[in-house]
């Protein structure tokens, strides 16, 4: 059955990731870019990885998952490790928290899942296979991407001005 599509603010709630590979990459520049604050835990942490805690944009713990405790005052908790038995108390634990949780490549673990996206400005949209065919939504999300302007972010910015003067609001 598909998921629900939901868009939630992210800024400044605390996400915690674990793992450092080329996919915690990826989800770690994606959540940052919507504001939300990053905890990484990861054992060897790509040259990229550590680069963003160089620059004070995320909290780097260079070290194995240490069960629970990583996980406290997490909003969304993301699995990116090679290692099936990790991945899966991981899960179990974010859960007990009642904390939703991603697990990259096993989507019978997840909660939700990290969508494909395409963004300009404000205007977003993440495209789900529910965990079927990442490859697929990969393919899609190119495919939007070239199709839609580079501007569209600028006019969804000046009808937001305009429904503001139309409708006075702050």
């Amino acid at each position: 059955m598909p998921h629900f599509p939901l868009f939630v603010s992210l800024a400044e709630k605390l996400c915690v990731l674990v793992g450092g590979g080329a996919v915690a990459e990826k989800r770690a520049a994606a959540l940052l870019a919507f504001g939300a604050k990053l905890r990484v835990i990861a054992i060897t942490p790509a040259a990229p990885i550590r680069q963003l805690a160089a620059d004070g944009r995320i909290a780097l713990a260079t070290r194995p998952y240490g069960g629970a405790d990583d996980l406290t005052g997490a909003f969304l908790v993301f699995a990116a490790v090679n290692d099936r038995a990790v991945s899966r108390t991981i899960a179990a634990e974010a859960r007990t928290a009642g904390i939703l949780v991603n697990v990259a490549d096993a989507p019978e673990l997840c909660d939700f899942y990290f969508p494909a996206l395409v963004r300009r400005g404000n205007l977003v949209a993440g495209i789900s296979t529910a965990g079927d065919a990442p490859a697929f939504a990969a393919q899609i999300r190119r495919e939007l991407d070239a199709r839609w302007s580079a501007d569209l972010g600028e006019k969804l910015e000046a009808q937001r001005l305009a429904r503001k003067r139309e409708e006075n609001l702050p």
